[in-house]
C-alpha cells in the first residue's frame, strides 16, 4: 500500500496534511461502559477534583487499554508528587491542581469499585480503590486500521514534519467528534 495523506483542521484553524502508510500505528478511542472495564485490562483512570485524599478516589473517567505483551504501558513521565506547575503570572490565586491519573492494571471490580495495581514512582506495587458514579465517562483504546481514518473524526497524530510541512505519522489516534468539536476539555473554573 502507499502512502495516503489527508489534510487535517488543527486547533488554530489552520490546516496541515498527515501522511501515513500501512505501518502507521493507528488506534481509535471509543465509547464504553463500565463492563468493558474487567480484571487485567489496563485502565488509566482521571480523578474528580473532589474528595480527593488517601488511595481512593472517585473517577471522573476510565480510559481503558489493550496491554503491550502482558503488560500495562507506564505512566507518561510526570512522576506523581512532583511540584504543581507555578500558576501564570497575574493569576489572583492558583486553580487547584489536577489529580495524578491512576493507571494500571484492573485487579478487581466490584459493584461500584475498580481495585487499580499500579506503580508508584519508587517501582513500588500500589493499590488503588476507584470509586465510579453515574457521572464517570468510560472510554477504550482499541487497535485500527487505516480505514478508521475518516472525514469528521477527531485525529491525534505523532511523527515527523517533512521538509514540505506534511506529518509524516507514526502513530495516529483516532475518536470521534463531541457535538461536533475535537478541543480539549477546558480545565475546571476556565471559560464558559
Amino acid at each position: 500500500m502507499a502512502g495516503n495523506s489527508i489534510q487535517v483542521t488543527k486547533e488554530d484553524n489552520a490546516t496541515a496534511a498527515v501522511n501515513f502508510t500501512s505501518t502507521t500505528k493507528v488506534t481509535e478511542i471509543i465509547p464504553a461502559a463500565l463492563t468493558d472495564v474487567t480484571t487485567s485490562s489496563c485502565v488509566t483512570v482521571r480523578p474528580t477534583n473532589e474528595g480527593q485524599g488517601g488511595q481512593q478516589v472517585t473517577a471522573a473517567s476510565v480510559k481503558v487499554s489493550p496491554s503491550v505483551n502482558g503488560t500495562c504501558p507506564k505512566p507518561k513521565a510526570a512522576a506523581p508528587g512532583g511540584s504543581p506547575s507555578p500558576a501564570p503570572s497575574g493569576a489572583p490565586t492558583p486553580p487547584p491542581a489536577q489529580p495524578a491519573p491512576v493507571q494500571g492494571s484492573v485487579a478487581s471490580v466490584s459493584g461500584n469499585t475498580i481495585n487499580v495495581s499500579g506503580t508508584d514512582a519508587s517501582g513500588n506495587t500500589t493499590q488503588t480503590a476507584v470509586t465510579v458514579d453515574d457521572r464517570t465517562k468510560y472510554s477504550k483504546q482499541t487497535s485500527a486500521n487505516t480505514d478508521a481514518i475518516t472525514q469528521g473524526k477527531c485525529l491525534n497524530a505523532r511523527g515527523t514534519m517533512d521538509n514540505a510541512g506534511a506529518l509524516q505519522a507514526t502513530s495516529i489516534s483516532v475518536r470521534a467528534a463531541d457535538d461536533g468539536k475535537c478541543g480539549k476539555p477546558k480545565p475546571p473554573g476556565q471559560g464558559g
